[in-house]
């Protein structure tokens, strides 16, 4: 779990972006619903909506749907740790981080 002190991505936020790719994967990855996702994210915190992105998109090459990409070790760690909860199941452990 290790994240670069001066960015502004942590485990929270990570959280937040495999939520998105859970909640697109329900709806069967929808065209432009990635994006829309990500910029209300980026509306609620300081991360940059093109990065937010890419990340959504590194757990969908995790996971699979996409092809190979330069993943995390925390993006693949948390996609192998929660995978198979629900993004209720998710947001409510995304709750309890301060």
């Amino acid at each position: 779990m290790s994240y670069n002190e001066s960015s502004e991505w942590d485990e929270k936020s990570e959280m937040e972006c495999l939520v998105i790719f859970k909640k697109l994967e329900a709806e069967k990855f929808p065209r432009g619903k990635q994006m829309e996702y990500c910029q209300t994210l980026s509306l609620n915190t300081n991360l940059d909506v093109g990065n937010i992105s890419a990340t959504v998109s590194n757990y969908k090459s995790v996971a699979g749907v996409n092809k190979h990409s330069n993943a995390s070790e925390n993006t693949k760690r948390l996609y192998q740790q929660y995978r198979n909860l629900s993004v209720t199941e998710i947001e409510a452990i995304i709750g309890k981080m301060v």
